[in-house]
C-alpha cells in the first residue's frame, strides 16, 4: 500500500469517519463502515485529497467538506440500507476525487483558492467550478466520475447534445438526462473550458467554442496544461 493510501485510511478512521457517524443528524456506528470500499481508491486521488485537507483549502465539519465558493457541502461517505444494523457506510469516491481536484487546481495550476467551489449553482450539474474575479462568472466547469467508462459515456453523450439545438423536452432520468443537463448548464454559463475528470487524474479537458449566436457549440480537446489559471485570465472572454 502506498504512503498516501495508508495515511488516508488512518485519518479516515481517526478523524473523518467518527465525525460523520457521530454528527447529530446521522448517529451511525463506525462499526458499519465497509473497509472493502477503500480498495478502489487510487493513491493519486488519496494524495491530492490529503493536500486539500492539510493545506486547509477546504473546511471540514461533521464529515463534510466545503471549498470557499461551494454551493453545497460534500460528504465522502455513502449510507446503505437502513434495515441493516449497524447501518452500512461506504467511501464515496467521487467527492474524494473532487476535493483532490480543488487542491490540484490551486497547487498545480495556480488557481486562487478563493475562486473555487464545489457543486455548480444550477441543479448541481457540475461537481467543481472555477470562477473569475467576478465570482458570478463561471470560467471552468468540472464533472467527476468514478471510472474511465463513465467518463467515456458522458463524453459521447455531451458531444451528441452540444451539436444539436436544445430539445423541447429533456430526456428521461438516467445517463441521457444527466448529460443533457450538463450541456444545458454550459449553454447558460458559457464557460471557457469543461474538465471531465476520472480516477487517478485521468480525464479530458475541452475548450468550449460556441457556434455564432446559436445554442450549438463544439467541445475542442485541449492539453491538461491549459487548466493553468493564467489561460483563463488572459483569454479576453
Amino acid at each position: 500500500m502506498s504512503d498516501a493510501l495508508e495515511k488516508f485510511q488512518m485519518r479516515l478512521h481517526s478523524e473523518w469517519l467518527p465525525a460523520f457517524c457521530f454528527a447529530p443528524r446521522n448517529n451511525y456506528s463506525v462499526e458499519g463502515f465497509r473497509t472493502s470500499s477503500l480498495r478502489a481508491l487510487d493513491a493519486f486521488d488519496a494524495e491530492w485529497f490529503l493536500q486539500a485537507i492539510d493545506r486547509r483549502l477546504v473546511t471540514h465539519e461533521d464529515g463534510t467538506f466545503r471549498a470557499p465558493l461551494s454551493s453545497a457541502v460534500e460528504s465522502i461517505f455513502w449510507q446503505l440500507e437502513k434495515s441493516i444494523v449497524p447501518r452500512p457506510v461506504t467511501l464515496w469516491r467521487e467527492p474524494v476525487i473532487t476535493i483532490g481536484a480543488v487542491a490540484r487546481l490551486h497547487v498545480q495550476f495556480g488557481w486562487p483558492i478563493a475562486f473555487l467551489g464545489m457543486q455548480s449553482k444550477r441543479k448541481w450539474a457540475f461537481d467543481l467550478v472555477g470562477y473569475g474575479v467576478d465570482t458570478s462568472r463561471e470560467l471552468l466547469l468540472c464533472e467527476v466520475k468514478k471510472s474511465d467508462r463513465e467518463i467515456e459515456k458522458l463524453k459521447a453523450l455531451m458531444l451528441r447534445y452540444c451539436a444539436e439545438e436544445p430539445l423541447e423536452v429533456e430526456p428521461p432520468k438516467g445517463e441521457l438526462q444527466n448529460a443533457y443537463r450538463k450541456v444545458q448548464d454550459i449553454r447558460i454559463s458559457w464557460p471557457l473550458r469543461v474538465w471531465l475528470l476520472g480516477p487517478g487524474g485521468r480525464g479530458e479537458l475541452y475548450g468550449i467554442e460556441r457556434e455564432s449566436s446559436t445554442c450549438r457549440f463544439k467541445m475542442i480537446p485541449e492539453p491538461i496544461e491549459n487548466l493553468a489559471y493564467r489561460n483563463f485570465v488572459d483569454s479576453g472572454r
